[in-house]
């Protein structure tokens, strides 16, 4: 290229770790304006039960006139807001139930689904549907090992075509049939690393159920400030699965009721 143009290139710049931030809550725009990121479950904008976020976001449209941008994880941000109508703001979404990012949990933040059944015609299970209670789930036994403070990040689709981006996640969930799909272990989110098989065909209500294990293995084994992509990557599938097959096993011996015993009655003559 340099022999073509005729001069030598400067040499490139060094660069920051590239990192998945999701620019959450508020922050100093650098013009004297912030911005507020907020956390959108799925990318699915509408008021359900108590937490009335299309409601919400339209009244601060409305009343305060900040400006709007889609983010590539699913969020959105309020633009272009004087240092003022912060207060404001934050109460606003207040009254209309909205959760601010630091009251949600790691797994909730980085988690993404498509939008599949019933909206793609390509979609062939499900995942904007069913991603929240698999979340649900996951937390619980996330916050039970005392790694809330992990960034994992959880990716559900309907099918192959990942279009949430599923393939680069800590922990992937791709449908290949009704209820059916393929668990993939060790992206990781900010798009360098691809993840890879660990199980298929694994049924929708076992998804959180293949997870415990691992879980445990990486809180048992991990080094320092290794994520949990990272740990299974480094880990290697084949050991992640004889650790598995380990743990349910000890599970079952543990839950296994003891042979029941029948009496043995015997006549004694006088």
């Amino acid at each position: 290229l340099e022999a073509r143009l005729g001069y030598a290139l400067q040499h490139f710049a060094p660069m920051p770790p590239l990192q998945n931030e999701l620019h959450l809550g508020w922050h100093p725009q650098g013009d004297g304006h912030w911005f507020l990121g907020i956390s959108v479950e799925n990318g699915r904008i509408a008021d359900v039960g108590e937490r009335r976020l299309r409601s919400g976001l339209r009244a601060v449209v409305e009343t305060f006139g900040p400006g709007v941008r889609l983010t590539g994880n699913q969020d959105l941000l309020l633009t272009h807001v004087r240092p003022e109508q912060r207060a404001g703001i934050d109460e606003l979404l207040r009254q209309h139930g909205m959760t601010q990012a630091a009251e949600l949990s790691n797994i909730q933040l980085y988690s993404m689904a498509c939008v599949a059944l019933p909206t793609c015609g390509l979609a062939v299970a499900e995942s904007e549907r069913a991603l929240p209670g698999i979340v649900d789930e996951l937390e619980q036994e996330v916050a039970r090992l005392g790694l809330a403070g992990e960034q994992i990040s959880v990716r559900m689709t309907g099918c192959p075509n990942g279009c949430a981006r599923p393939y680069v996640a800590d922990i992937a969930f791709v449908g290949r049939s009704h209820d059916q799909y393929l668990l993939l272990l060790g992206g990781r989110s900010n798009g360098t690393r691809l993840n890879t098989t660990y199980k298929d065909l694994v049924h929708r209500e076992d998804l959180v159920r293949e997870l415990v294990p691992l879980l445990h293995y990486f809180k048992a084994e991990r080094t320092a400030d290794e994520t949990f992509g990272d740990f299974c990557l480094r880990t290697g599938m084949p050991a992640l699965q004889a650790y598995a097959d380990g743990y349910f096993l000890q599970e079952t011996l543990a839950d296994a009721e003891p042979a029941a015993v029948e009496p043995v009655y015997v006549k004694v003559s006088r």
